[in-house]
Formats: C-alpha cells, structure tokens, sequence
C-alpha cells in the first residue's frame, strides 16, 4: 500500500467521522445534556463497538457481516426505537426552577448507551466491510494491510468522536439559566435526528 493511497484513505475516513449520524447525534446529545465526561464515556461505548465492527471486517469474518446485512432493517428499527426513547426522554423531562442541572447517569450507563447506539447501526459494519477494501494494493499479504486501516480507522473515529464530544460540553458550558434548559431540549432533538438518519440508512 503506497503512502498516497493511505492518505487518501485517512483523508476519507476524516471526512466520514465528520460527517453527523445516529453515534454523533448520540455523543453530542449526550455531552449537552450531561456534559463532558457522561460525553467522553458514550465516546468510548461507541468507539468499541466500532472497533469491534472493524476486527470482524480485519478478520475477515464475512458470515457476521452477512449475519447483520440478512437482518439490516430489524436492527436498523431496533436502534431507531432507542434513538427516539432517549430523545422523547429528554425533550419531556420535568423542568425545575432555578439553574438546571440534569438526573445524574453513570459513566457505565453513558458506555453502555453509546455500545448499543454502535451495534444498533448496522450500515456501520456493512459500510466498513465494502469500503476498507477498496484501499488494499492488491498483494498477496494485504491482510496485514486491511489491519492497518482498521487501526488508523478507529484512531481517527475515537479522536473525532472526542472532539463532537467536548465541542458540545463547552457550548453546554457557555449558557446558564434558561438557556441551559433549551440546550437540554436541543439534546433531544438532535437524538431524534440522529433517529430519522438511522431510519433513512440503506444498504
């Protein structure tokens, strides 16, 4: 693989990870609601399930990858249903008077969630299982190859998510008061969002 086509294929998947779908909608609902380590915590339930998306592609466990593409729309609704509890859950919260501050959730809560958002996205895996080939050079040991982007995959995917994660916090951080509250109700609409995303998702 030349130094090109792994740029290239770092610059893809940058522009991938920048890209808002259900994870994103998921972090960065998250991290405005709760901020940033309840946020950091979903980054990293999401980014494992990622990484364990791309060993099975790395690995070349192609019945697993058929296994979610057999029943892409059955996890597809699975996760849109998640999606939109979590987001109704936000926008109908009780209001209190006073500064707003949001029922506390665990950090094993906050991996937990954002595990099952990963998992609950099956574009993911069968995304990554069409597109990390495509940058192979064609050799006889490209397997260590498609490792390689794995790896470079998932870095680049934990530092974006961190990223969405504490820019969220911080405009979380900037408001008080009212605004704080709206910015609680904006968390829940970008879950739904990030639901209707998940929704559209094809093959």
């Amino acid at each position: 693989m030349s130094i090109e086509l792994y740029g290239l294929f770092a610059a893809a998947c940058i522009l991938l990870v920048a890209t808002p779908g259900p994870n994103v909608a998921l972090i960065v609902g998250t991290s405005l609601r709760y901020g940033a380590r309840r946020g950091l915590a979903t980054v990293a339930g999401v980014n494992c399930g990622l990484i364990l998306q791309l060993a099975v592609v790395a690995a070349g466990l192609a019945w697993i990858v058929e296994l979610f593409a057999r029943h892409f729309d059955v996890i597809r609704y699975i996760g849109v249903a998640y999606l939109v509890f979590l987001g109704l859950q936000q926008l109908l919260a009780r209001e209190v008077d006073g500064p707003t501050v949001a029922p506390p959730i665990s950090r094993e809560r906050a991996f937990a969630r954002g595990l099952a958002v990963a998992f609950a996205n099956p574009k993911t895996l069968v995304f990554t299982a069409a597109f990390l080939p495509q940058f192979l050079s064609g050799a006889e040991g490209s397997r260590w190859e498609l490792w390689v982007l794995a790896v470079t995959y998932a870095l680049i995917g934990a530092v974006g998510d961190s990223l969405w994660a504490l820019f969220a916090a911080r405009a979380r951080a900037a408001v008080s008061g009212r605004a704080q509250r709206v910015a609680d109700k904006v968390s829940g609409v970008i879950l739904l969002g990030g639901a209707a995303v998940l929704l559209a998702a094809r093959r």
